[in-house]
Protein backbone atom coordinates (compact mmCIF):
# COMPACT_ATOMS: atom_id res chain seq x y z
CA UNK A 1 0.00 0.00 0.00
CA UNK A 2 3.00 2.48 0.83
CA UNK A 3 4.23 1.74 -2.60
CA UNK A 4 1.24 2.61 -4.80
CA UNK A 5 0.84 5.83 -2.07
CA UNK A 6 4.28 6.90 -3.11
CA UNK A 7 3.71 6.39 -6.66
CA UNK A 8 0.66 7.89 -7.05
CA UNK A 9 2.26 10.93 -5.62
CA UNK A 10 5.25 11.21 -7.56
CA UNK A 11 3.12 11.23 -11.14
CA UNK A 12 0.93 14.13 -9.75
CA UNK A 13 4.12 16.10 -8.46
CA UNK A 14 4.61 17.27 -11.56
CA UNK A 15 0.62 17.89 -12.54
CA UNK A 16 0.81 20.05 -8.70
CA UNK A 17 3.91 22.46 -9.84
CA UNK A 18 3.16 23.32 -13.24
CA UNK A 19 -0.08 25.85 -14.71
CA UNK A 20 0.15 29.38 -13.22
CA UNK A 21 -0.93 29.90 -16.94
CA UNK A 22 -0.58 28.36 -20.07
CA UNK A 23 2.57 29.52 -21.91
CA UNK A 24 2.87 32.32 -24.19
CA UNK A 25 -0.67 33.85 -22.27
CA UNK A 26 -1.22 36.99 -21.60
CA UNK A 27 -3.33 38.68 -19.24
CA UNK A 28 -4.56 41.65 -18.34
CA UNK A 29 -6.01 43.13 -15.07
CA UNK A 30 -7.36 45.53 -12.97
CA UNK A 31 -6.92 45.49 -9.09
CA UNK A 32 -7.54 47.58 -6.14
CA UNK A 33 -4.94 47.76 -3.29
CA UNK A 34 -4.74 49.30 0.82
CA UNK A 35 -1.94 50.68 1.98
CA UNK A 36 -0.44 49.88 5.20
CA UNK A 37 0.63 53.34 5.43
CA UNK A 38 -2.13 55.66 5.52
CA UNK A 39 -5.25 54.55 7.00
CA UNK A 40 -7.83 55.79 4.29
CA UNK A 41 -5.20 55.75 1.85
CA UNK A 42 -6.27 53.39 -1.27
CA UNK A 43 -4.66 52.70 -4.54
CA UNK A 44 -6.62 51.15 -8.03
CA UNK A 45 -4.26 49.95 -10.49
CA UNK A 46 -4.21 48.18 -14.02
CA UNK A 47 -1.71 45.33 -14.96
CA UNK A 48 -0.80 43.05 -17.71
CA UNK A 49 1.22 39.70 -16.91
CA UNK A 50 2.98 37.44 -19.37
CA UNK A 51 3.34 34.00 -18.81
CA UNK A 52 7.19 32.77 -20.81
CA UNK A 53 6.34 29.43 -19.55
CA UNK A 54 4.23 27.48 -17.00
CA UNK A 55 6.41 28.65 -13.64
CA UNK A 56 7.55 31.94 -14.73
CA UNK A 57 4.99 35.13 -14.70
CA UNK A 58 6.47 38.48 -15.73
CA UNK A 59 4.68 41.46 -14.34
CA UNK A 60 3.98 45.19 -15.07
CA UNK A 61 1.20 47.25 -13.21
CA UNK A 62 0.31 50.76 -13.02
CA UNK A 63 -1.32 52.08 -9.81
CA UNK A 64 -2.69 55.18 -8.59
CA UNK A 65 -3.12 56.16 -4.51
CA UNK A 66 -5.64 58.44 -3.37
CA UNK A 67 -7.50 59.06 0.30
CA UNK A 68 -10.96 59.04 0.73
CA UNK A 69 -12.00 61.20 3.65
CA UNK A 70 -8.54 63.11 3.74
CA UNK A 71 -7.74 66.42 4.36
CA UNK A 72 -6.53 68.85 2.03
CA UNK A 73 -2.81 68.28 2.47
CA UNK A 74 -3.10 64.82 1.28
CA UNK A 75 -1.86 64.26 -2.79
CA UNK A 76 -1.43 61.29 -4.01
CA UNK A 77 1.08 59.15 -6.13
CA UNK A 78 1.78 56.76 -8.98
CA UNK A 79 3.46 54.01 -8.82
CA UNK A 80 4.69 51.86 -11.73
CA UNK A 81 6.42 48.70 -10.91
CA UNK A 82 7.86 45.54 -13.00
CA UNK A 83 8.54 41.70 -12.03
CA UNK A 84 8.49 38.00 -11.57
CA UNK A 85 7.04 36.08 -9.81
CA UNK A 86 7.27 32.18 -9.71
CA UNK A 87 5.23 29.39 -8.65
CA UNK A 88 5.58 28.17 -4.65
CA UNK A 89 2.52 25.95 -4.60
CA UNK A 90 0.00 24.72 -6.75
CA UNK A 91 -3.44 23.31 -5.72
CA UNK A 92 -5.44 23.34 -8.97
CA UNK A 93 -6.79 25.29 -9.54
CA UNK A 94 -5.40 27.63 -6.71
CA UNK A 95 -1.97 28.77 -7.25
CA UNK A 96 0.38 30.42 -4.86
CA UNK A 97 3.07 32.68 -6.36
CA UNK A 98 6.60 34.92 -4.86
CA UNK A 99 8.03 37.02 -6.94
CA UNK A 100 10.35 40.28 -6.97
CA UNK A 101 10.75 43.71 -8.97
CA UNK A 102 11.29 46.95 -9.06
CA UNK A 103 9.11 49.58 -7.74
CA UNK A 104 9.38 53.54 -7.95
CA UNK A 105 6.93 55.94 -7.34
CA UNK A 106 6.43 59.86 -7.06
CA UNK A 107 5.57 60.34 -3.95
CA UNK A 108 6.66 63.54 -1.86
CA UNK A 109 6.60 62.06 1.34
CA UNK A 110 9.66 59.79 0.33
CA UNK A 111 12.03 62.16 1.01
CA UNK A 112 11.39 62.70 4.69
CA UNK A 113 11.54 58.96 5.22
CA UNK A 114 14.75 57.98 2.53
CA UNK A 115 17.03 57.47 5.67
CA UNK A 116 15.07 54.62 7.07
CA UNK A 117 14.19 52.73 3.89
CA UNK A 118 15.85 49.45 3.38
CA UNK A 119 17.04 50.19 -0.26
CA UNK A 120 15.45 53.05 -1.69
CA UNK A 121 16.87 55.67 -3.57
CA UNK A 122 15.52 59.21 -5.02
CA UNK A 123 16.30 60.58 -8.57
CA UNK A 124 14.65 64.31 -9.40
CA UNK A 125 11.53 63.47 -8.08
CA UNK A 126 11.23 59.95 -8.58
CA UNK A 127 11.78 57.07 -5.88
CA UNK A 128 13.10 53.71 -6.80
CA UNK A 129 13.09 50.56 -4.69
CA UNK A 130 12.23 46.84 -4.28
CA UNK A 131 9.65 44.71 -3.67
CA UNK A 132 8.55 41.32 -3.08
CA UNK A 133 5.62 39.70 -4.21
CA UNK A 134 3.35 36.97 -2.30
CA UNK A 135 -0.21 35.93 -4.53
CA UNK A 136 -2.68 33.89 -4.25
CA UNK A 137 -3.99 33.47 -7.73
CA UNK A 138 -7.61 31.63 -8.53
CA UNK A 139 -8.55 30.50 -12.00
CA UNK A 140 -12.28 31.24 -11.82
CA UNK A 141 -13.22 30.03 -15.56
CA UNK A 142 -10.38 29.83 -18.33
CA UNK A 143 -9.62 32.90 -19.15
CA UNK A 144 -10.73 34.71 -15.72
CA UNK A 145 -8.61 34.62 -12.62
CA UNK A 146 -8.95 36.44 -9.24
CA UNK A 147 -6.09 37.19 -7.07
CA UNK A 148 -4.91 38.32 -3.60
CA UNK A 149 -1.50 39.96 -2.88
CA UNK A 150 1.16 41.37 -0.47
CA UNK A 151 3.49 43.70 -1.81
CA UNK A 152 6.61 44.34 0.96
CA UNK A 153 8.62 47.81 -0.71
CA UNK A 154 11.94 48.48 0.76
CA UNK A 155 10.68 51.94 0.66
CA UNK A 156 9.07 51.58 3.68
CA UNK A 157 6.45 50.14 5.06
CA UNK A 158 4.38 53.16 4.30
CA UNK A 159 4.18 52.07 0.76
CA UNK A 160 3.74 48.34 1.70
CA UNK A 161 0.18 47.05 -0.01
CA UNK A 162 -2.33 44.81 0.15
CA UNK A 163 -4.18 44.09 -3.07
CA UNK A 164 -6.65 42.18 -4.41
CA UNK A 165 -7.75 42.44 -8.37
CA UNK A 166 -8.48 40.08 -11.74
CA UNK A 167 -7.21 39.27 -14.64
CA UNK A 168 -8.47 38.22 -18.04
CA UNK A 169 -6.80 36.55 -21.00
CA UNK A 170 -8.56 37.22 -24.12
CA UNK A 171 -6.84 34.69 -26.26
CA UNK A 172 -7.69 31.83 -23.99
CA UNK A 173 -8.80 28.48 -25.25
Amino acid sequence: MRRILLLTSLLCIPHMSSAQYDPGATNYGFAAAKSFGLENELALGVRIEYAFNCYTTFLGEYNRSFAIGADQEYEGYNELAIGVNLILFNWYPTTITAGIGYVGNDSDEFEAIEEDAFLGFRTGSFNHGAQIKIRALHQISIPVHIFAELNVKSLGRRYDTFMVGFSYDFYAR
